[in-house]
């Protein structure tokens, strides 16, 4: 009885999962994700970086589509490389990429362009149809030259506008087929990776940010002393001949009160 009881439920199972040949229900669209990452790292040696990128891309058909790399052996080095992924093997990447080096952050991001690629796309088959009509309406065409002339600058619209849909058509479809990770990567050398830092670290961290505010206001008054010197300079020696002028005649007032 139990087994007889089992294998119903099995098979209603199946059929609501499958629906039958006949079925007016629509199939579900492929989705249409647009998936991009962002990965900062940090390394201690940059000279083996490049290698391992390139391994590392070849097991998951991934290729650089654009790299920066600036700096030179002795100073600190840094590079920045965009990489073009099969969409089904976007996650794995982004995975492996972070084992690169010392993660500083990581940022994804994904967005369904599904309506606008099948929106584009019945636009297109509509488009198709109307070149069609005009085609054929131009070769059964027996009026005058105005109305062929006509009939071949609608048609050039309608064309304009499918290659143009067709464009937007292709970037959708190349988006969607190859997701985008692009991968920074800076040296530094004995680099520490951040901690949660304590009651005693951020009194440290405290002090040292106000002693730092407080050098720097030290700086800056010295500055404004030097910068205001020549022209103390310039006061002195205008100012004492007019200051010892204006000395000179109250002395001779005094005099001449008496």
């Amino acid at each position: 009885m139990q087994e007889s009881t089992s294998e119903p439920r099995s098979a209603s199972h199946e059929i609501a999962e499958t629906p039958p040949a006949n079925s007016n229900q629509p199939p579900l669209p492929n989705r249409k994700i647009v998936c991009t990452a962002e990965v900062d790292l940090v390394v201690e040696d940059f000279e083996p970086v490049q290698g391992k990128i390139d391994a590392t891309l070849g097991k998951f058909g991934a290729f650089v589509a654009h790299s920066n790399v600036s700096g030179s052996a002795g100073s600190p080095r840094r590079g920045e490389w965009v990489i073009r992924v099969p969409v089904e093997n976007y996650r794995e990447l982004l995975a492996a990429a972070r084992e690169l080096g010392e993660t500083r952050s990581v940022r994804s991001d994904s967005r369904d362009v599904t309506e606008e690629y099948y929106d584009v796309e019945a636009r297109i088959r509509n488009k198709r149809q109307e070149e069609d009509r005009l085609l054929k309406l131009l070769e059964t065409a027996a009026g005058s030259l105005k109305d062929v002339l006509e009939i071949e600058r609608e048609l050039s619209r309608v064309r304009e506008e499918i290659e143009r849909m067709q464009g937007r058509l292709r970037v959708l479809e190349d988006i969607t087929e190859l997701s985008t990770i692009t991968l920074r990567v800076e040296e530094v050398k004995d680099f520490v990776p951040p901690q949660t830092a304590t009651y005693a670290t951020r009194v440290r961290r405290t002090f040292e940010e106000s002693l730092g505010t407080l050098v720097k206001t030290v700086q800056s008054a010295t500055l404004v002393v030097i910068a205001l010197a020549p022209w103390a300079a310039v006061l002195a020696v205008v100012g004492l001949p007019v200051f010892a002028g204006v000395k000179l005649r109250n002395a001779a007032r005094r005099r001449a009160a008496r």
